[in-house]
């Protein structure tokens, strides 16, 4: 907790089934954390009252419907932060349902939440209102001694989403990014508990160009922009694992060298091109599974599948990091 904001810096939860349960939403005022130490400014109902931001919630209040006493906690102002209506009622709502979804089924997920920069105050000065929203899920299928199941090919949200209107209309998924451009941007460490060369395989690069406090920034100009997406099959018949590629066509006129490209899904699982040219007209298709790679087959290697049936985000970057391509399904 930030005294200073006046809100949480994170937030950080367990979700699984039972914790969703049929208990109804609490419908009384949010709760003022009276365990604050003396001297804090300590929150009230009133603070938003006509501030033009929603009541935020870190840990989604749909997340703990197993019994009255866990649904009222999530109201307590603590875990409260000012978010932008379009934000709170849009792809951020949005992310909290389908981390839920994922939950249910068979699925468990280690979540953390927090606000990052500053877009003003409310509650004459007492609370910061953040630039951004950001929030990282390690998802495990249901089991047990869950530190020891996480690896490098585990699946790992990350997402850092402006709060303001700009966000109306669109996608979670377009917010993707990385658990490093996050710690960067806010001091933490986020997967400190994992050993060292899973937490850097899990972690991702560091931020796009623009990332952070709501800011945006031209887009840099891309090799190779005649290279594009042309699907995602994501749901093949039989096992996933076998049969999910992505397919890439050079639609250009020139052949593009791709070496030290990369493929990445809105987790921020990432593929890396080995050194590889795509002829004009070309087309190739990169497998998630392993096997050995040729002129129209690259292989990822993974041991579990990457592109999510409930919808997704493919993002295809040049070697300096320029997005080339783009595909959002459904």
């Amino acid at each position: 907790y930030d005294c200073s904001r006046g809100t949480a810096i994170w937030a950080s939860w367990h979700l699984s089934a039972s914790d969703m349960g049929s208990v109804e939403r609490y419908s009384g005022p949010f709760i003022t954390d009276t365990s604050l130490p003396e001297g804090w400014y300590r929150a009230q109902h009133r603070d938003y009252t006509g501030s033009g931001y929603d009541r935020g919630h870190l840990v989604p209040s749909a997340d703990r419907t197993a019994s009255p006493a866990d649904n009222e906690a999530t109201f307590i102002l603590t875990n409260i932060v000012p978010q932008a209506p379009a934000n709170n009622q849009g792809p951020w709502a949005d992310l909290e349902e389908h981390l839920r979804s994922v939950v249910r089924d068979g699925n468990e997920a280690y979540i953390i939440a927090g606000p990052q920069g500053a877009a003003g105050t409310i509650a004459n000065g007492a609370i910061t209102v953040p630039a951004a929203v950001w929030k990282v899920a390690v998802v495990l299928p249901d089991g047990q001694g869950d530190l020891a199941r996480i690896t490098e090919d585990t699946t790992v949200i990350a997402v850092l989403m402006p709060n303001d209107a700009s966000v109306a209309g669109r996608r979670w998924t377009e917010f993707a990014t990385t658990v490093s451009c996050i710690e960067s941007l806010t001091g933490l460490d986020l997967l400190a508990e994992l050993p060292d060369t899973v937490e850097a395989a899990l972690s991702g690069e560091g931020c796009a160009p623009g990332a952070g406090g709501g800011g945006s920034a031209p887009a840099q100009a891309a090799q190779g922009a005649g290279v594009r997406i042309v699907t995602v099959e994501y749901n093949p018949p039989g096992d996933d694992l076998a049969g999910e590629y992505v397919l890439l066509q050079n639609a250009g006129s020139a052949p593009v060298t791709m070496t030290g490209w990369t493929l990445a899904d809105a987790s921020g699982a990432t593929y890396r091109f080995p050194e590889f040219t795509l002829a004009p007209g070309a087309e190739v298709r990169v497998w998630v599974r392993a096997g050995a790679d040729t002129a129209t087959d690259l292989y990822w290697g993974r041991s579990q599948p990457v592109w999510n049936n409930s919808g997704d985000t493919a993002v295809l970057r040049d070697a300096a990091g320029a997005e080339v391509s783009r595909f959002v399904y459904p």
